[in-house]
């Protein structure tokens, strides 16, 4: 599957690992800028290397808020 903006993904390594996030941004290639809305809210996005992190099924349209980005990973990955 292919990361791209909007997508939910899984991180495969570093001490946030195991943990569901929505891709924010894809600043190049190499790297996406991610959130949860708690740890990493959308005001500060988390910056991770895309082989570092497992794409899902799931894809995420229009996030406006922390509380709905909470609310759709804790549903949806639940």
């Amino acid at each position: 599957m292919e990361i791209t903006r909007g997508s939910v993904v899984i991180a495969k390594a570093g001490r946030d690992k195991g943990r569901a996030f929505v891709v924010v941004d894809l600043p190049d290639c190499r790297t996406a800028l991610i959130a949860d809305g708690k740890t990493r809210p959308l005001e500060r996005p988390k910056r991770k290397n895309i082989i570092h992190l497992q794409a899902t099924a799931l894809q995420v349209d229009c996030i406006k808020t922390n509380r709905q980005l909470r609310i759709i990973l804790n549903n949806d990955i639940s």
